[in-house]
């Protein structure tokens, strides 16, 4: 089964890399629908005490996308993933990986400056969560300031309004009246939420510098605790470097045990320098106070990345990390990813 997979995925992406009008990182029409996605490869060479070596496809994603009309124009993202290659003392192919519906919505442009959106979708809690695609970001080690302890996922609908104006921000309201639809395994993902709701504020863009405010409320169906979180998060380019952070505050309320701290705290700040046209050095520090560790974490990483194309990237980093154990683990990593 495993191999089969493998193969129709490699398939899919060949075709698509040797048709006529393609483009890579630019997708392919057929017809109305545009057909895009991306895949990683990753190593992991830790070196801490029981941790092995292995290389895995930690993803291969499908989007596709579709403008028919003013209230119909779906969305879709399907995905492949954690997909063992090689483990230190199992071999090749220890395990099958997963399939994940990542996204699947419509949205219906009301007017021209707001949408409304309903389905499954990415909650607008950082920057670094609604991109979330391994070639489009700086590391393979991804911060968990960005994704630990807040639903990362809405199934509900969002109103989406974009004034396009420089004096007001862009904002985005959501609703998750129930559980999130087809949830990751349980294993990635152990806490779930229901009665998620929150707004975004966004100043700005990625290229002229940009600041957003999130605020997140949700339920939690795993641990007897509701939460609200507040996160900011920024991006500025000064050319010869680029600062990105991100910090939050959560405030949780409930009967849970397990919870030594009634708050969360925490936040990272990110540099990246460009060598050259082709090649950057990359740092991360980041701390985080979680609500069941007695003690917060702190992690850095130093990495290189190399770009083929503005679409293909290598990167190789390697990760330092003292306090409690929250998932990040000290040692080499390096992945190679591609948008097509």
């Amino acid at each position: 089964m495993v191999k089969q997979t493998l193969s129709a995925l490699l398939l899919l992406y060949c075709s698509l890399s040797n048709a006529g009008d393609y483009t890579l990182g630019n997708g392919y029409d057929i017809g109305p629908w545009n057909l895009s996605g991306y895949s990683t490869i990753e190593l992991h060479v830790p070196t801490q005490q029981q941790k092995k070596i292995s290389l895995f496809l930690d993803e291969i994603a499908v989007f596709g996308q579709a403008r028919l009309f003013q209230y119909l124009n779906p969305f879709f993202e399907i995905e492949y993933a954690n997909q063992p290659l090689y483990t230190e003392g199992k071999g090749g192919f220890p395990k099958a990986g997963r399939f994940d519906l990542e996204r699947v919505y419509n949205d219906a442009l009301v007017t021209s400056k707001l949408t409304f959106r309903l389905g499954k979708m990415l909650a607008p809690v950082g920057e670094w969560n609604q991109i979330h695609a391994n070639p489009l970001v700086a590391t393979e080690i991804r911060p968990l300031t960005t994704y630990l302890n807040f639903s990362e996922f809405v199934t509900g609908f969002s109103f989406i309004y974009s004034p396009e104006t420089e004096w007001l921000p862009d904002i985005e309201l959501y609703y998750q009246p129930w559980t999130e639809l087809i949830p990751k395994g349980i294993k990635s993902r152990p806490v779930r939420y229901k009665n998620v709701s929150g707004i975004h504020l966004q100043y700005g863009d990625e290229f002229s510098g940009q600041i957003a405010l999130s605020i997140q409320h949700a339920e939690l169906t795993t641990r007897k605790e509701r939460q609200t979180v507040y996160t900011i998060d920024g991006i500025y380019d000064f050319e010869f470097i680029k600062l990105s952070s991100q910090i939050f505050y959560a405030s949780i309320y409930g009967s849970e045990i397990k919870r030594r701290h009634n708050n969360e705290w925490g936040g990272y700040l990110q540099l990246v320098t460009p060598v050259t046209e082709r090649w950057a050095l990359v740092g991360r520090g980041e701390t985080f106070k979680q609500r069941d560790a007695i003690e917060s974490q702190q992690n850095a990483v130093f990495g290189i990345n190399y770009r083929t194309y503005s679409t293909v990237i290598w990167k190789l980093e390697y990760v330092l990390h003292r306090g409690a154990d929250l998932g990040i683990n000290e040692g080499v990593f390096g992945s190679f990813g591609v948008m097509f």
